[in-house]
């Protein structure tokens, strides 16, 4: 139960239910652009069916497609550095008899490289439905020649492996193997990797050289690590008032750790679970800014703040929900997940846009989860 607790404290929540007062289309500057040609993210577009599908769509929420026939995990796809690819993980439910002639419900999971125009789809590692695993978080090197990613030996992630694999090679080499290993993600300059590992009673972040050597703890008590734009500085979450979620920065070697966050939910009681607190932030890319998720109101709301905590802002109003926010490449825009009026469905995740203040919100696409800004 105690493993259980943790992971709840420190999850990015793998599924979104996936307000204004003000007209979103009234606020909308028509001129407004950003540096991106494509918006990829998932979204549930067969009918009468419950899988996802990755798609894509131009800047303005138009041209929408599906770009491939692989049915997807309900995982946001992480773009390369260059835009023009994919990291994504592909589910398919199978069943099986086994040798006693028992049939058994299981999952296929893949995981794919693919460009954004649908071309180019590429296997990189696969647990078939008749073995147990899945595969954990993933991340491109900086000069999207490697892929580092955690894969699970069993069903509860007592058993993962941190792999890192060579694209021009199709080589694949174990960095770390054991307990429950997450979150990994490649330096700026590509030289070192930091990630986060569980115990039985909390999570500490390691970091370690590219090729698996100088492994070391860098943070004690946190989770979810990623470095700022110049690598000097690492934000991640570790646990605040009654075990909510708070985003914390530390130096890139673990020191001088302040946290910069403290808000939690009004809306809570006891009952053995986490209060809501501060999740998922997101480096503008001048690594200024913070941009992130916040709970203080009740309800999940997009949030920006100074990197070292100061001036916190909330941008959104959230009728319902807004998260996952994903901050352009050219730093001047925020995409990010919202259930709101206009919705389809009146219950299912959208895809709408901001600029860093907040202003100029627009309703881009009105069904679709985990937006990624490629370019």
């Amino acid at each position: 139960m105690k493993r259980l607790a943790l992971k709840i404290v420190f999850a990015i929540f793998l599924f979104t239910s996936c307000s204004t007062d003000k007209n979103l289309d009234d606020l909308f500057d028509t001129n407004a652009s950003f540096d991106s040609s494509t918006i990829a993210f998932i979204d549930r577009i067969t009918d009468n069916s419950a899988e996802w599908s990755l798609c894509t769509a131009d800047a303005s929420g138009d041209d929408m497609q599906k770009i491939t026939d692989k049915t997807v995990a309900c995982r946001k796809p992480v773009r390369s550095h260059s835009g023009s690819q994919l990291l994504f993980l592909a589910q398919k439910f199978d069943y099986y008899n086994d040798e006693n002639n028992t049939w058994h419900a299981s999952s296929l999971y893949e995981l794919y490289i693919i460009n954004i125009d649908g071309t180019g789809l590429t296997l990189i590692d696969r647990i078939d439905s008749t073995e147990e695993g899945n595969f954990g978080d993933f991340d491109w090197s900086p000069d999207d020649r490697q892929i580092v990613y955690v894969r699970s030996y069993d069903n509860y992630w007592d058993k993962t492996c941190l792999i890192l694999y060579d694209i021009s090679d199709n080589f694949s080499t174990i960095l770390q193997t054991g307990g429950n290993i997450c979150n990994p993600k490649f330096s700026p300059d590509g030289k070192q990797i930091v990630y986060c590992v569980s115990t039985e009673t909390s999570y500490h972040i390691y970091k370690m050289n590219v090729n698996g050597n100088n492994n070391q703890l860098i943070i004690s008590n946190a989770s979810y690590p990623k470095w700022s734009p110049k690598g000097d500085k690492i934000v991640y979450l570790a646990s605040g008032k009654d075990r909510s979620s708070q985003i914390s920065v530390a130096n890139a070697d673990g020191s001088n750790q302040k946290q910069l966050t403290s808000s939690v939910s009004p809306e809570w009681r006891d009952t053995g679970f986490p209060r809501d607190g501060n999740s998922d932030p997101q480096w503008t890319p001048d690594g200024k800014k913070i941009v992130y998720v916040s709970w203080e109101n009740g309800r999940s709301e997009i949030f920006i703040m100074n990197a070292d905590g100061s001036k916190q802002t909330r941008l959104t109003e959230a009728e319902t929900r807004d998260d996952s926010p994903d901050v352009t490449p050219d730093g001047k825009y925020i995409l990010f997940s919202s259930v709101r009026s206009g919705m389809i469905g009146g219950i299912n995740p959208g895809i709408c846009i901001m600029t860093l203040e907040g202003k100029s919100q627009k309703v881009l696409l009105k069904t679709g989860t985990y937006p990624v800004a490629c370019r």
